[in-house]
């Protein structure tokens, strides 16, 4: 048989920090401090768990990782490259943020902004 008791000071004090912690991993994971300002065009789509991929594909996941570099695309232009695929549209601002950030997983250095 469970006793049912009235909150403590110090357990209300550990649900309203764990509250918080909770609340600052998701508002940093899901950058809700900043929503996505990115701009698209020629029918390419912004998708990916942190708004990190740039494709045709209006459906595209990615795991819920999140690497600072990510930073960089909320105000980058996705659309046609020269190439024809969607991609990110280098611009010296996105280049440089990306310069001042570790190299995304997957991408050599040197490589072009938001190229895996």
């Amino acid at each position: 048989m469970w006793i049912m008791r009235r909150p403590t000071t110090v357990t209300r004090l550990i649900q309203a920090a764990a509250a918080l912690w909770v609340a600052g991993c998701l508002g940093g994971c899901m950058m809700s401090d900043a929503p996505p300002r990115a701009r698209v065009g020629d029918g390419c789509f912004i998708g990916g768990c942190s708004a990190e991929i740039c494709s045709d594909d209006p459906q595209v996941f990615s795991p819920c990782i999140w690497h600072d570099a990510y930073v960089c695309f909320r105000d980058a232009a996705c659309g046609r490259q020269p190439g024809g695929a969607c991609g990110w549209t280098p611009t010296p601002e996105l280049t440089a943020c990306l310069a001042s950030h570790d190299p995304l997983p997957g991408s050599p250095p040197g490589s072009p902004p938001g190229s895996p």
